[in-house]
């Protein structure tokens, strides 16, 4: 294999790629997405709540957002870099993450449902607004966005229901 296709494989000089400087960063975001959410998910308080209909079994919410959050890097990797477009659509993805590492925090560890709730519909919304940025780039990024839509609406759902039912 040639060195141009070596540094394309491994993320050097590809032309802005996602994990361009960060390759060890993003296995450590869903590390501690993972670890966060599973940790306070298996707590005592948690299990006396009431959850709303459709709740799924414990395992599967930091196993969604790992997933979840997978995909949305690989729909980020179709973002270059040095468009505008890019940007808006890198700046978004960012953006998401930080979110993404929010709604646990607020969740589970400072037991603020109410804002948890809020920071999942604005997830919602700013992957909804990410599949429109990325869509001129490329519509299979956009496709790939879906599912992080309809996880995020569905974890929504069931924050919103933690609330008005406790």
């Amino acid at each position: 294999m040639n060195q141009a296709a070596l540094s394309y494989k491994y993320g050097k000089g590809s032309g802005g790629s996602v994990y361009e400087g960060e390759t060890g960063s993003i296995p450590f975001f869903f590390g501690c997405v993972y670890r966060s959410i599973g940790q306070y998910v298996m707590g005592e308080k948690f299990a006396l709540l009431r959850k709303p209909f459709l709740f799924p079994p414990l395992w599967l919410i930091p196993a969604g957002w790992a997933i979840a959050l997978l995909i949305a890097v690989s729909a980020a990797r179709h973002a270059d870099h040095k468009s505008e477009d890019g940007r808006k659509v890198m700046t978004a993805f960012y953006v998401s993450l930080a979110l993404t590492l929010m709604w646990p925090v607020m969740f589970f560890r400072l037991d603020a449902k109410a804002a948890g709730a809020v920071i999942l519909l604005l997830l919602t919304g700013l992957w909804l607004h990410s599949m429109k940025l990325i869509r001129p780039i490329s519509d299979r990024a956009r496709k790939l966005l879906v599912p992080c839509c309809i996880w995020a609406g569905y974890l929504s759902y069931l924050n919103i229901g933690v609330c008005l039912l406790n």
